[in-house]
């Protein structure tokens, strides 16, 4: 018996993932310092909790939160979200 193989391909969308530090401060307050951006791919959903699949360079894909992506592309495509608060 012959076995089928299948490619199955989302359609990503490149973006810039943040990567950020802590910064403590005194009275036990951090802060997050930005060190780095770093090209990912973006899956195009979210997850149930609201956080977006990225896929690095290496092929290492990691959950991360909206706010440490930022988009590349038209505006068009990046208005095609649903960026209000997941149920």
């Amino acid at each position: 018996m012959a076995m089928a193989t299948f490619k199955c391909e989302f359609p990503r969308r490149q973006a810039m993932l943040i990567i950020r530090e802590p910064h403590y401060k005194g009275n036990g307050i951090i802060e997050y310092d930005e060190v780095a951006r770093v090209p990912v791919f973006v899956w195009p959903m979210p997850t149930s909790e609201g956080l977006f699949l990225v896929e690095h360079q290496d092929g290492t894909v990691q959950r991360v939160q909206p706010d440490s992506l930022t988009f590349l592309g038209s505006k068009e495509l990046f208005d095609q979200y649903d960026w209000d608060d997941a149920e």
